[in-house]
């Protein structure tokens, strides 16, 4: 898929998608023996995508919290369904990464590095995003990040092309503080940005950026009616 404009429109507390007909279900639960069993989903990225994972989590009630021993906000996320050896984590893109609680920086990888410690096969599904954390810095290292990330995907399509990869874009925010360093006025430059560094690859985008829009959820953390289209997107690719 390739990011396009518009990539679809919402109706209804529903997103229609420009290139594609989104799969259809009422609850997770519908899929899970169908779709999700013995899949390994790997989340890379900011807290947009940890209320992915919190999303799932909450609507796929066999899946159960492994604890990882770490205590702050942003340590790394598990959760584990051993009946149909399935698994989602959560890990944080590392620095930049803009928090007020404290994080342990003994297991920080950039998204590159843990690509390339992936095997990847047909039961992998690789999601990841960069985007509000970088805002405040200057715009090479965003873009060096994707080059690199860029970089990572192929090697791993060379050794392991059946791996599934979605990407998703950046949302847009309320813009009522901070606007020099966290507007979206940044966020639009890293929207086209990652266009063109990720032409090309053989990967599938969430939108964020044109959902949020379309449900003018003006938040960086929208609400669920939201994260459900967006979660659905993430299912079309995966099922």
């Amino acid at each position: 898929m390739k990011l396009e404009y518009p990539s679809g429109y919402a109706m209804k507390n529903m997103w229609y998608p420009k290139g594609c007909s989104m799969i259809a279900y009422e609850n997770l639960t519908e899929i899970l023996d169908t779709c999700l069993k013995r899949k390994f989903i790997y989340i890379f990225g900011d807290s947009t995508l940890k209320q992915w994972y919190y999303y799932m989590e909450s609507k796929l009630k066999t899946l159960q919290n492994f604890n990882l021993y770490e205590d702050n906000w942003s340590r790394q996320l598990l959760i584990l369904d051993l009946q149909r050896n399935m698994k989602i984590t959560w890990k944080r893109h590392t620095f930049p990464f803009i928090t007020t609680s404290y994080g342990s920086w003994k297991e920080e990888r950039t998204i590159a590095r843990e690509i390339d410690l992936i095997r990847g096969d047909t039961r992998t599904v690789i999601i990841l995003n960069i985007g509000v954390h970088f805002r405040s810095y200057p715009i090479n290292y965003f873009i060096k990040r994707l080059y690199n990330i860029r970089r990572a995907i192929e090697r791993l399509f060379r050794r392991s092309p059946e791996t599934k990869v979605i990407i998703k874009t950046e949302n847009i925010s309320d813009m009522k503080k901070d606007y020099e360093c966290l507007s979206d006025f940044h966020a639009s430059i890293h929207y086209f940005i990652m266009e063109i560094i990720l032409k090309g690859l053989n990967v599938g985008f969430v939108n964020g950026w044109d959902m949020t829009n379309a449900f003018d959820a003006k938040d960086v953390h929208p609400p669920e009616k939201v994260i459900l289209n967006e979660v659905k997107m993430l299912m079309t690719y995966i099922c």
